[in-house]
């Protein structure tokens, strides 16, 4: 079996998921060097994973022969490492979201495809077990006709966008949203869908991250299957894998009893968590040395983010509504790359090796735009 040749750029606790996965595919990877701005973090996970430590990206490129690197800084910088990558012929896996801005992913996109080489995205949440079973639930027409969705995403909304574009299996269309004035609700936005449903998205403290879809026949309410007075709860199933304990899957007990398998070429997962990340890499793998296509990839990224760009620029609008795609640069988008401007000194349109050699820390007020839509001050 081909062994691909990783390098690991970012050393924070994001990437630490990845690295018990790579561990376990060494038979298709093989973790060469470990790159992060601050030196005694690179050399303590690299000693740790036996690979070569490196605190700049443009050394680590030219002292080691790498196929793959995956991309695990602060999201501000995605854009900027994957086209320095790109620019080498070095396939990546990228970490959420692809990029700050719509305009940010496109630089991706055009550097992947005008080098030739490919970009997966560790978008975990369609690909945790029981998020496979609700997408196969509606696929599969338990619910019958859907009539609405409500989403609450607080920890990365393009995460809870991407769970609820994959279950419906369509795209925003136009969105009217607002910023409310409470506490607890930092942004509210209707959004109609392409197949006619419309949706409900919030960042709201009290539920958290929760998401429901409700059609004529039952409704899914969470991690619960509702049908009429019954309520079926979806589970992560365990079974053994190589002689171990770990997730294979997601079951739900209703009759007949549905379930996934997510288990992918036998691997030993030990969380959801980790068979999403898993997920991830087998698909960069098997589309690098097999030509398979990749199971979400950079544009399925890219409308995830466009789909958050627009229910901010229509928040900020108030009341007028906004239309997907979108045909131009928005408001906010321009807001988050005058403060990535502010923290950074240039343009994030802009590359340059100066920007490659950045510490990204997601400073207060671009953290605030990326997560709430607004600076709340």
């Amino acid at each position: 079996m081909i062994q691909l040749n990783v390098g690991v750029i970012g050393a924070g606790s994001r990437s630490r998921s990845h690295l018990p996965v790579l561990l376990k595919l060494r038979d298709r990877y093989k973790l060469r060097a470990v790159c992060d701005i601050d030196g005694a973090i690179a050399k303590s996970v690299a000693e740790e994973i036996g690979a070569k430590p490196y605190t700049d990206i443009e050394e680590m490129l030219i002292r080691e022969r790498l196929d793959v690197c995956l991309i695990s800084i602060q999201a501000e910088g995605h854009h900027i490492v994957a086209k320095a990558l790109a620019e080498r012929g070095v396939h990546i896996l990228t970490e959420t979201p692809i990029a700050i801005t719509v305009a940010c992913a496109d630089q991706v996109i055009d550097a992947v495809r005008d080098h030739g080489v490919l970009i997966e995205v560790s978008e975990n949440v369609p690909r945790w077990p029981h998020e496979r079973l609700k997408q196969k639930i509606v696929a599969e027409g338990l619910l019958g006709e859907l009539k609405g969705c409500y989403l609450s995403y607080v920890s990365g909304s393009y995460h809870g966008l991407a769970a609820m574009r994959s279950i419906l299996r369509s795209e925003g269309a136009s969105i009217v949203g607002e910023f409310p004035s409470g506490k607890s609700v930092l942004e509210r936005a209707e959004i109609s869908f392409v197949n006619n449903v419309k949706g409900i998205y919030e960042f709201n403290r009290d539920k958290g991250n929760y998401w429901e879809v409700v059609g004529v026949n039952g409704a899914l309410m969470g991690e619960e299957l509702l049908e009429g007075d019954r309520r079926f709860e979806i589970r992560i199933e365990e079974g053994e894998v190589g002689g171990k304990r770990g997730v294979i899957g997601a079951k739900i007990e209703t009759q007949p009893e549905m379930r996934v398998r997510c288990n992918p070429d036998g691997y030993q997962a030990d969380s959801y968590d980790e068979v999403a990340i898993a997920d991830a890499w087998m698909s960069l793998y098997n589309a690098v040395v097999d030509g398979h296509p990749l199971t979400y990839g950079a544009e399925n990224a890219r409308r995830d983010v466009e789909l958050l760009m627009a229910i901010r620029d229509a928040e900020s609008r108030g009341g007028e509504r906004v239309g997907l795609p979108l045909k131009a640069i928005t408001e906010h988008e321009r807001l988050i790359h005058e403060e990535f401007a502010k923290a950074y000194g240039m343009d994030p349109l802009e590359s340059n090796l100066r920007q490659l050699r950045s510490k990204y820390v997601l400073p207060g007020s671009l953290r605030e735009l990326m997560y709430y839509g607004r600076v709340l001050g």
